[in-house]
């Protein structure tokens, strides 16, 4: 995602996702932000999806400065057929024209929590909507691993186009404005009736009854090492995915971004706090029954650090 807003693809393009959090953007390029958006130096335009993704989608497109190409990051955990249905709705017809598809699978945890079959479907739902799959994470593995993958995308789906990756460094001509999308693709590798059964969705919520979701808020500065340590060690399997901004006393000036996909941590230096408030917002997403309220509370207050 930030490739895309940083790259000189000559696109005037208005990125829609979940957050803010994960997006990293130089100082240098941003122009101007508003309440739920950042606009560009280059032209490019990111937007927070709040409530509801038709209406995010709308104000994107009905803005002053047109947009060349709509780039939407969907939730890991979306049914990507009534995120195209919103997309393919008639009254977007003059507006525009859904051209590609792509899902990012992560080579090192693809088969994780391989024997629920909620997820498993879902995995494969994501992947047959998709006309391109970025097989992300490859230097994590080995090269029999990236096989064992193919073979079973392909075992399931037949002739899905994968492009192996690291960090999603893929050329921007394979991503960017290739008209690969074809509706009945779609419908016929997904399994069922696919996009055409698929309702319009009202928000960006997770799989209902699939997951549960815990959120964390503190204004006390926490301790890096214990941060690290703790999330490394001791947070328990059966939370997928935890994403947040951590303040820290050993950086107190700067915001760092928390990003944990299965067992791979990543804690890395934003910006400046400026004139925000500085203080820790955490999410974090897991098994449906899985996710101990009080006991993730316990280990991340367990990481302020302590005077």
């Amino acid at each position: 995602m930030n490739r895309i807003l940083n790259g000189d693809h000559g696109l005037r393009v208005g990125v829609l996702v979940n957050d803010f959090v994960a997006i990293n953007i130089d100082a240098e390029l941003v122009d101007g932000i508003e309440e739920n958006t950042i606009n560009l130096s280059n032209g490019c335009v990111c937007c927070e999806i709040r409530d509801d993704l038709v209406e995010s989608l709308e104000q994107l497109l009905t803005r002053e400065q047109a947009v060349d190409y709509v780039l939407l990051e969907a939730s890991g955990v979306s049914d990507p057929g009534s995120v195209v249905t919103t997309f393919l709705d008639q009254k977007y017809e003059k507006l525009l024209r859904l051209d590609s598809v792509t899902c990012v699978v992560d080579a090192e945890g693809v088969f994780k929590h391989g024997d629920s079959e909620e997820i498993n479907f879902l995995k494969m739902r994501q992947i047959g909507f998709a006309d391109m799959v970025v097989l992300n994470k490859v230097d994590l593995v080995g090269t029999e691993h990236i096989e064992v993958i193919k073979e079973w995308i392909d075992h399931h789906l037949k002739r899905v186009r994968i492009v192996e990756s690291v960090r999603c460094d893929v050329p921007l001509e394979i991503l960017l404005a290739v008209g690969r999308f074809r509706p009945e693709n779609a419908s016929l590798k997904s399994g069922n009736n696919g996009a055409k059964d698929s309702a319009p969705p009202r928000s960006h919520e997770p799989a209902k009854g699939m997951f549960d979701t815990w959120s964390y808020e503190s204004d006390r500065a926490f301790s890096l090492e214990a941060l690290r340590q703790m999330v490394r060690r001791e947070l328990p399997a059966s939370v997928y995915r935890c994403k947040g901004i951590v303040f820290t006393s050993s950086s107190p000036d700067k915001r760092l971004a928390l990003q944990i996909v299965g067992r791979h941590t990543e804690i890395s230096e934003l910006d400046e706090w400026g004139e925000r408030r500085p203080r820790t917002q955490i999410v974090a997403i897991g098994e449906s029954g899985g996710i101990d309220a009080q006991e993730l509370q316990r280990k991340f207050d367990a990481c302020i650090e302590q005077k």
